[in-house]
């Protein structure tokens, strides 16, 4: 059957572990619902907003609505492939912001194929031509193909076209134009054109130095300045010492910004210096018997070394040799002190079956801590006064028995004892004080006695050993005190001494119905929690001084099988609180209760 717990199971104590299910189903499983989001969390925690209806979780950093962008992946890698040669490819950034760059890679004169390769557009399939209509002005022969003829039609001696081949150009000759008015077909002589340009007396034009002229001898000339093609280099050298290099000083232009002269510098290197340095390394390297060297190594003169030792059962040392060296210095296993040895901390012995031996007295201080070892002389001081048995006493007597002077303990010739010396009455009587001992009754001495000081009684106290056998009775005065006495109540004695307990019932553990009906019950239903307040120390459970913490509590179903459930328990003085998520009834449950 389901272990039912009845309020939230919070689990982040303990080192942070979590509940761990070993893919077993979380059945009817609720997430936190909250209404706004909580302000300390953990990286996974997940909530349900009832005002948002958003399931979130917390990212480490904020918290993220399942299925927002924001909750998408990490990109990894981004690619981009094409088949053809068409175009250019660049992804840049291909894990984070990435972005895919594409480039147009053909010409003009260039087009794209069905498979993305670049074709030029001479190479584009040809076909026959089926059928060419001739349109106004226009008279075609062979229209169908498959090399059409198409030739203009000439109306009149007026028309601007002339007859095929080279012609001379005159004044008379007719050009046709658009009207600019009417938007008609108009036609002009050349004559008459050039009675409209601006008249000079320039005939022609004759191209000079980087000039080129277009129609020099007119009507209307173009005059451009040539294009000069230049062609750079460069060059790389890498010269050594006292070699030589030429470099541009200088560039001369004139006032059009021509460039007419460059002066040309020879550069020479100076001599490589005379390197006069010393390299020193610094190598680690073994010496004698726990000895180490380190040694300066001049890479000209003479080399210096440094050694350094050990000592015998007091310093260890040991070696890594090389350039990169290293020397430790350590204690060996057996360490020789040879002198005093102060130490200002605490010493800790780790290794067990070692005995420490000391050739001498140990000046150990007074101790002032339950766990540090006392000097001699606390330790005399601490046992001054314990009890020191002293022999036999005869209560008949009234004489000690086993002294070397043996005497009397009471009256003017008592004898001398110390704080804490006691005896063991051998033979019964009432010489002492007229007190009735018994054999194994003892006498100690309260306090140091003075002989022949006539003691009083209270400076002793007497410990009645009694030998008869224990007796039943109701109250304590009414049970015969022997070794012990035993409330008839819950014991039953023989005549021959025979001890038995009888049934019992356990007077400090009650089961409590969690019902606010019971006087020592209160219920209360507030923010979403019903919670009952028990309290311990009522009469009708354990009394007066009874106290919550002392009191272990189990929380039951109130009927059916009576299964155990797990609330919320927590103590306070005289009383404990069980509470319960939602709202829960009176007597729903009950709790077994046992005061420790």
């Amino acid at each position: 059957m389901a272990v039912k717990f009845l309020n939230s199971l919070d689990v982040s104590g303990n080192g942070g572990l979590g509940i761990t299910l070993n893919n077993t189903e979380l059945t009817s499983f609720k997430v936190d619902n909250v209404t706004s989001d909580p302000t300390v969390t953990g990286e996974g925690q997940m909530i349900y907003r009832t005002d948002t209806n958003a399931l979130k979780f917390y990212n480490g950093t904020s918290w993220v609505t399942l299925g927002d962008a924001s909750a998408a992946g990490t990109v990894t890698s981004v690619a981009f492939t094409h088949g053809g040669n068409a175009f250019s490819k660049t992804v840049t950034d291909p894990t984070g912001d990435a972005a895919i760059a594409v480039t147009m890679a053909g010409a003009a004169t260039q087009y794209i194929n069905g498979l993305g390769n670049l074709v030029n557009l001479s190479t584009l399939p040809q076909g026959d031509i089926t059928a060419i209509l001739a349109g106004d002005g226009l008279t075609g022969s062979n229209l169908s193909g498959p090399i059409p003829t198409i030739d203009v039609d000439y109306a009149g001696t007026d028309n601007v076209i002339l007859a095929a081949g080279a012609g001379t150009i005159e004044g008379a000759d007719i050009i046709m134009y658009s009207d600019n008015d009417t938007s008609a077909v108009a036609t002009a002589t050349i004559a008459s054109i050039l009675a409209l340009a601006p008249q000079g007396d320039i005939t022609g034009l004759t191209e000079g130095t980087y000039i080129g002229i277009d129609d020099p001898n007119g009507p209307v000339p173009t005059i451009n300045h040539d294009s000069t093609t230049r062609s750079d280099s460069t060059s790389a050298a890498s010269p050594a010492f006292g070699a030589t290099f030429t470099a541009v000083d200088s560039v001369t232009t004139n006032t059009t910004g021509h460039l007419t002269a460059l002066n040309l510098k020879t550069v020479t290197l100076p001599t490589a210096p005379t390197n006069t340095n010393t390299t020193y390394t610094l190598p680690v390297s073994a010496g004698g018997a726990n000895s180490s060297v380190i040694t300066l190594d001049a890479s000209t003169g003479t080399d210096t070394t440094v050694t350094f030792n050990g000592t015998t059962n007091e310093i260890a040392l040991t070696e890594s040799v090389g350039a990169n060296g290293s020397i430790t210095i350590g204690l060996p296993d057996d360490v020789t002190i040879g002198d005093d040895l102060t130490v200002e901390g605490i010493i800790t012995q780790s290794q067990t079956n070692e005995t420490n031996t000391f050739a001498s007295e140990v000046a150990v201080p007074t101790a002032t801590a339950s766990g540090n070892a006392p000097n001699l002389g606390q330790v005399q001081s601490l046992i001054a006064g314990v009890g020191i048995f002293q022999g036999g006493y005869n209560a008949t007597t009234g004489l000690t028995t086993d002294l070397a002077s043996n005497g009397s303990l009471d009256g003017a010739s008592n004898i001398e004892l110390d704080k804490g010396d006691y005896f063991v009455v051998t033979v019964a009587g009432g010489a002492f004080y007229s007190e009735t001992l018994e054999v194994g009754d003892m006498i100690y001495a309260n306090q140091d006695i003075t002989a022949s000081s006539t003691p009083a009684i209270t400076v002793y106290t007497v410990v009645i050993q009694d030998e008869n056998i224990a007796g039943a009775g109701a109250t304590d005065g009414a049970t015969q005190k022997g070794v012990s006495g035993f409330d008839s109540d819950h014991f039953t004695v023989s005549s021959n001494g025979w001890v038995q307990l009888k049934p019992q019932s356990n007077a400090n553990a009650a089961r409590v119905v969690l019902n606010s009906g019971l006087s020592y019950v209160t219920r209360v239903e507030s923010g979403g929690l019903t919670t009952f307040t028990v309290s311990v120390s009522d009469a009708s459970l354990f009394g007066a001084g009874a106290v919550g913490q002392n009191t272990k509590a189990e929380v039951t179903e109130n009927s059916g099988g009576y299964e155990t459930v797990y609330a919320g328990i927590s103590r306070s003085g005289g009383t404990i609180v069980f509470e319960f998520k939602g709202s829960v009834a009176n007597s729903a449950y009950a709790t077994l209760l046992s005061y420790v």
